[in-house]
Order: C-alpha cells, then sequence, then structure tokens
C-alpha cells in the first residue's frame, strides 16, 4: 500500500464525534428502553426456561456493530464500547459499573469479529460481529449472576449466537446500508458497502 491510499492510524474527529452521538442514542436506550423491550420478549422465549430473556438481548449489539462498521478501524468498536458503558452508569443503568465491562466487552468482541473480515464492511462480518459480541456479554451476566450451569450455558450460548446475529448484527447491517443510501456516511469509516 502507498501512503496516500493507507489508512490514517488515528481516528479523525468526525469518526469521534460519530462514536460520541451513537453511544450518547445507546446509552440511553440501552438503559431505558431496551429493559422495557425485554420485559415484553421475554415471555415470546419462555420455552428457553430461566435464560428467556437471551432471545431478545440481541439489541444491544446493534449499535456497537453499527459503530465497528462504519468507522472500520482497528479498536473503533472497543472505544466505542467504553464510552457507551460509561455513559450508562452514568444514566443511571441498573447494572452500574458493570455497564462499562459489559459495553467494554461487546466492542471488543466486535473488534475481534471484524479483524477476522480485516473490516471490511460485510455482511458476514455484521453477523459474526453481534454473535460473538452477544455470546460474550450474555455468559459474563450468567456467571455474574449465578445461573451458570450447563444446561444454561448451552442454551444460553445457542439462544445469544443467534440473537446477536439476528437482532443485533443483521439488523446493524441494514442500518449501515440505508445509511449509506443517503449519503450520510459518505465521509465516515469505509467506502464501498456490499449490497446483500
Amino acid at each position: 500500500m502507498t501512503q496516500a491510499t493507507a489508512k490514517p492510524r488515528m481516528f479523525s474527529t468526525v469518526d469521534l464525534l460519530t462514536m460520541a452521538v451513537i453511544a450518547v442514542v445507546a446509552a440511553l436506550l440501552n438503559s431505558y428502553v431496551w429493559f422495557a423491550v425485554m420485559n415484553v420478549a421475554t415471555p415470546l422465549f419462555a420455552f428457553l426456561g430461566p435464560v428467556g430473556w437471551i432471545g431478545a438481548s440481541g439489541v444491544y449489539m446493534i449499535a456497537p456493530v453499527l459503530v465497528g462498521l462504519l468507522i472500520g478501524r482497528m479498536g473503533a468498536a472497543t472505544i466505542y464500547g467504553l464510552i457507551q458503558g460509561f455513559l450508562e452508569m452514568l444514566l443511571g443503568n441498573p447494572a452500574g459499573a458493570l455497564s462499562i465491562v459489559y459495553a467494554g466487552l461487546q466492542g471488543l468482541s466486535v473488534d475481534a469479529s471484524l479483524a477476522v473480515f480485516r473490516y471490511k464492511p460485510t455482511l458476514p462480518a455484521a453477523l459474526l460481529g453481534g454473535a460473538i459480541g452477544n455470546l460474550v456479554a450474555d455468559v459474563i451476566y450468567l456467571f455474574v449472576y449465578g445461573l451458570a450451569t450447563p444446561g444454561n450455558l448451552i442454551v444460553g450460548g445457542i439462544t445469544a449466537l443467534i440473537s446477536g446475529a439476528v437482532l443485533g448484527g443483521l439488523v446493524a447491517w441494514l442500518l449501515v446500508l440505508a445509511l449509506q443510501r443517503t449519503g450520510v456516511v459518505s465521509r465516515i469509516g469505509l467506502k464501498g458497502y456490499q449490497e446483500i
């Protein structure tokens, strides 16, 4: 790669502002809206037993995957996750300081998943990022709250992968495509999004 075509190593001001704006919106959603959505959606997954809530937990992965796809740089989703978790804690999220851990690990998982695809914004990258990020956060939740029985880990793990891929990765991918069509992402991250 020549120096003219190489990506800069530092985040641009636009990248940082994009992370900050999405972090504020996501922190508000995670602290107040998604809990209500989870309470309504959990009965739909009652057949999963005590881990039924995991069926709807993929919604928490929309923002980290969205940032990872939009910015397309190593560490973007991790930094974003730490910012979001800190904002959630400040906004009074019931998880408190654990919000920083959950969101940070979700971001780190998205970054690791996108690295497999060399940060190219593709549908498989989005699905993998959502699936792995949701799995990591939900397994930690199971251990922290004493729900980590072998059955719960197996059923919850499979459910987390599916929920994260569909509700997190796919929804984030569709949002990126919609933003690209409007021209909003012309100055953010990568160009050349793959169509579905």
